[in-house]
């Protein structure tokens, strides 16, 4: 088995990676980062989208293990003690595993694949946008955005802006609008909205200067068309046995 290490930049210079590159060969696994089967990333949920990005083109082919560096997990199941317990875990083939969709947009004909999710914004000049929900005219938006998350994604940014979260076992896509204009000319939904894992949101307008965000990357972009659903395409991640999604989801955003 191939194994390739991703590492948060601040953990680079430090012993980790060293440590965990020779536990990697005492197990007689082989380091590659090239084209590897198992990633195991070191930091916190950025690391796991940036390290899922770097591998995006063979994402179906790849497991990925998170070991805990940073200050939130919900992706990293991990500590650097249990190295050995992941190691030994691979070599008997038993591990816990979960495997999620990941989001699939399509703009002016490119492709761009997100784990939580796809979102438009204009930094410059209020958002005009109808929204087609498979094909079927839904509202038209005014405000600042508009975001399209995952279940698994929709604790992070979405929830911010006042959307559901969702357990990442239910595959479902959320639509949430980011500043809407509500006033006597101008309505939409105002709240987000859960949908079927089969289902196809369509933005359509003058995107002039808009700024298109998934996950952790943006670009800005001219066009009149963006569509989202959920892709083919799946993150494989390694959790521990004793995983739950709803002690990650207390820790994260109880104080107590």
């Amino acid at each position: 088995m191939k194994i390739g290490l991703f590492v948060k930049d601040e953990l680079i210079d430090s012993d980790i990676p060293t440590l965990i590159v020779s536990k990697i060969s005492e197990y007689g696994f082989t380091f590659d980062q090239e084209h590897p089967e198992v990633v195991i990333f070191v930091g916190g949920d950025g690391t796991f989208l940036r390290a899922v990005h770097t591998y995006i083109e063979d994402i179906d082919n790849i497991l990925f293990v998170g070991i805990n560096k940073g200050s939130l997990g919900f992706y990293t199941d991990f500590s650097l003690e249990d190295i050995d317990n992941i190691l030994i875990s691979l070599s008997n083939d038993d591990f816990n595993l979960h495997s999620f969709r990941i989001l699939e947009g399509t703009i002016n004909s490119d492709k761009i694949y997100a784990v939580n999710e796809i979102r438009i914004e204009n930094p410059f000049h209020t958002l005009n946008a109808k929204v087609y929900i498979d094909d079927e005219e839904f509202e038209t938006f005014r405000g600042n955005g508009l975001c399209v998350c995952s279940s698994l994604g929709s604790s992070a940014y979405n929830k911010s802006l006042g959307g559901s979260v969702v357990l990442p076992q239910l595959e479902t896509l959320q639509l949430t609008e980011i500043a809407p204009i509500n006033n006597r000319l101008y309505n939409s939904l105002g709240s987000s909205l859960v949908l079927s894992k089969d289902s196809k949101i369509m933005l359509t307008g003058d995107f002039e200067e808009i700024v298109v965000g998934y996950d952790h990357l943006t670009f800005s972009e001219t066009s009149d068309c963006l569509l989202i659903k959920l892709s083919d395409k799946r993150v494989n991640v390694i959790y521990k046995n004793t995983h739950s999604f709803i002690t990650h989801l207390s820790e994260a955003f109880n104080n107590d």
